[in-house]
């Protein structure tokens, strides 16, 4: 009798063992699959390579004219001839072009070495003399013949006056120059032929315009 009791208590004994244990309600959610790479990460839109920004030096450039670009200006201009009796300067006016070249000063100096288109008029600037430059700085106008003017010039004292009276009363229709100096080869001269002193600066001559 007591064997077969034994196994019927002990069977009892798990019985209610089981059920004390509290039965689980929320039971651990299903784990997800694993994604894949592609599938995790969305497809990035494709981005396009920015322009580059443009070279402000460059774009400045173009609009700068290149320095070999030429660049003309006319001027109108009272230029000084002497008539041909030989007794006075007169004044006519001429239009003269400037250039990158050519500045205004020695254009129109440039202008007296033309025959006048006025009957009445000549002139007596020498065809072989050549014109090195014109400069003025602070009042004074420089004029630096080629050395060929000295040996090209062949009129008298009248003559040489007229010559250097054109230019100086030329040169002086220019507001800003007030006396005109005269060289040679880059070299100070007392005169062209013995008559007049050009050692030193000039000023306009009004007396052989009246």
């Amino acid at each position: 009798m007591k064997k077969i009791l034994v196994p019927a208590m002990l069977a009892l004994l798990l019985f209610t063992a089981g059920c004390d244990k509290p039965p689980n309600e929320n039971p651990p959610a299903p784990t997800p699959p694993a994604q894949t790479e592609t599938e995790s990460k969305p497809d990035k839109p494709e981005q396009k390579p920015l322009d580059p920004a443009p070279d402000k030096s460059i774009k400045e450039r173009e609009n700068q004219p290149a320095n070999n670009e030429r660049t003309e200006q006319s001027l109108n201009v009272k230029i000084y001839y002497p008539d041909d009796s030989g007794m006075k300067l007169v004044e006519v006016e001429r239009e003269i072009v400037v250039d990158n070249s050519t500045d205004k000063y020695t254009a129109a100096v440039e202008t007296l070495k033309e025959e006048p288109d006025e009957e009445n008029l000549t002139t007596i600037f020498p065809k072989n003399a050549a014109i090195r430059k014109v400069t003025v700085r602070d009042g004074l106008a420089t004029v630096d013949f080629d050395g060929s003017i000295l040996k090209g010039f062949v009129g008298g004292s009248t003559g040489e006056e007229f010559l250097i009276g054109s230019i100086v009363n030329t040169l002086t229709n220019f507001p800003e120059v007030k006396r005109v100096k005269f060289l040679v080869d880059g070299k100070e001269i007392e005169t062209l032929s013995g008559h007049m002193d050009l050692s030193m600066p000039l000023e306009r001559m009004n007396n052989l315009t009246e």
